[in-house]
Order: structure tokens, then sequence, then C-alpha cells
């Protein structure tokens, strides 16, 4: 059994930072126990998938979603084009979890598609909301608004320079967000970090909105302007390759840590190759490019979040297929 993957050349892209972003807006019927509560049943989750499919289907047509079933054991309603996708998770951690996922950088436009599709099913169902706390949700880290904002940033310029640690550390400053590797991961994997918003009491959607924004272009900036100097400076590029060497050595040992010495040397790669740093045919120890990137991904477990940090590096995975 193999798995087939493909390393996507990477254009120059001088200073284009590759981010990801995801909206999410929790919310809850009014008068039936939370999927959290002991008391939530069955016959609950039947009757939230009923409200919610009766409302896509008789009035929101013009969304255009699929109804999907989950191994779950939710009920998912998605429209996908392209690097774009917008939904509806029925009867998960909350009774609703309406969302927007994009692979751009925050956009006000997403965030109102995402308040409209709200807006349009609280017409119809009758949300769980208190005048004092707001949305009421499952758990108390979404309890106000709802709303969550993650910003999937990849930072490989400033992990070079400055180091990860260094980069959580300053990220702990600002106690309005919560930073982590990609999907909650304690440490980044291939330089991507996770950021999103830590209140939705006490505060606006809007506002969260605008903080989130600010932080991502602070963040992007800073990268961009690191990216600058590699491009410019002869001692910062040697800099980088030597550490390409450095981890391509290091994917060679097998150990715990092997799929994270693997993406991280990957996403130097790509760093090197989309600011022009050096070729796309560029070789390390005689070694091509190619031999390398396919060398280091069939050591790659696949296991986790793996696949989607590939996908967001350009590496797309394909089907898995016996060979007789």
């Amino acid at each position: 059994m193999r798995v087939f993957l493909s390393w996507k050349r990477a254009l120059p892209s001088l200073g284009v930072v590759r981010e990801k972003t995801k909206i999410v807006l929790a919310r809850n019927l009014s008068g039936l126990p939370f999927p959290s509560s002991r008391f939530f049943r069955p016959v609950f989750a039947e009757e939230v998938k009923a409200r919610v499919t009766g409302v896509i289907t008789q009035e929101g047509k013009k969304w255009r979603f699929t109804q999907e079933e989950r191994a779950d054991g939710t009920t998912l309603f998605l429209r996908k084009e392209g690097n774009y996708k917008i939904g509806i998770i029925v009867n998960g951690e909350d009774h609703l979890r309406i969302f927007l996922e994009h692979m751009s950088s925050l956009r006000r436009s997403d965030f109102a598609t995402v308040q409209r599709l709200d807006r349009f099913l609280e017409r119809f169902l009758d949300y769980a909301f208190d005048p004092q706390w707001g949305y009421l949700t499952s758990t108390s880290q979404w309890m106000g608004t709802g709303l969550r904002i993650f910003l999937w940033l990849h930072l490989p310029a400033l992990s070079l320079v400055y180091g990860e640690g260094e980069l959580l550390r300053w990220f702990k400053e600002y106690s309005g967000v919560v930073v982590s590797g990609f999907g909650g991961m304690e440490k980044p994997v291939a330089h991507v970090f996770e950021i999103t918003n830590r209140y939705t009491l006490g505060v606006t959607e809007q506002e969260i909105f605008e903080w989130m924004s600010h932080i991502e272009r602070k963040v992007v900036q800073w990268e961009q302007n690191v990216r600058n100097i590699l491009r410019s400076s002869d001692l910062h590029r040697r800099m980088l390759l030597e550490k390409l060497r450095e981890a391509g050595k290091d994917i060679a040992q097998d150990d715990d840590t092997r799929d994270k010495k693997v993406l991280d040397f990957l996403s130097l790669l790509r760093l090197g190759q989309e600011e022009g740093i050096f070729a796309q045919e560029w070789r390390c120890n005689e070694v091509s490019t190619r031999d390398l990137v396919e060398g280091s991904l069939q050591a790659l477990s696949l296991r986790g979040m793996c696949e989607d940090i590939l996908e967001f590096l350009g590496v797309p995975v394909g089907r898995i297929r016996d060979d007789v």
C-alpha cells in the first residue's frame, strides 16, 4: 500500500506569507439540553438535526449546502469552492457550529458572510440567549459572542532567526490571544502557528474581528521584514542553507520527533524557493530537491495533523492505492 504525494513547484512570492483563516460561531437551541450535558440524549440530537435540516432544505436552498452524515454522529452541511469552505456542524460540541474556512488572510467579506448565515438561521431557530451572558454555549470559553477566529500563519523566517520558543514567549505578551502549533499542538510544526482570540465574553463580534485583524497584520509584516533581510543578506542566505543541510541530516534519525523534523525541513525548503533564495532545482550534498522531497515525504507517518500541514505547504496527498 502506497500513499501518492506530489510537491508543487513554488513560484517566487517575494514576501507573501501563507495564511489560512477559520471563523466559527457556536450556537445552541433554546429549551434543549446542550451536547455537553449528561441529559443530552439521541432523541434531542434527532430533534436538533430535524429543525436545522428543515430550515436548510425549505428556506436555505440559496446557500447550496450538501448534507453529510459523519462517522462521529454529527451532521455536516457544507459548500466547498476550491480552498473556500462554508458550513454548519450539527450536534458537535454545540448544537450548531457555523464556520467559514479560507486559505487566505482574514477578510471582512468572509466575516460578513458568516454573520449573514447566522442571522438567517436565527430567523427560524430560537437560539439559547441570555441578556447578561449573551449566547449560551457548552463551554465557558465560547460564551458571550460564541465567536472564535483562528489564524494559521506560516512563519519560517521568524522561526529561523528568533527560534520558535522565543516567538511563543513574545505572543504570550498579548493576553488577548492564544497561540499554539497547528491544530492546538504544543509545539509548532512546519513553522505554522495557530492564533485565536482568548475572549468571547465582554466583547462584541466586531471588536474580536478588529483585534484579530490587527494581530494578523502585525505578525505578517514582521515575517515579511525578516524575509526581506534573508533575501538581501548573503550571511542570512548562508544561514538558511546551512540550516537546511542540518535538517536534512536529522531526518535520517528515526525518533519520536521525526515527523516534525521532516515538516520543518519542507517548510524551510519552501521558504527558500518562494523567496528566490535558491533555485527550484537546488541541490544539497549532490542530492536534488526532487529526491530530497520524495525521500522526506515517504518518511512521514501521515498521522494526526500531517496531512493538513502538507496541504497548507502545497503538498497534496493523493489516494491510498494497493500495489499488487
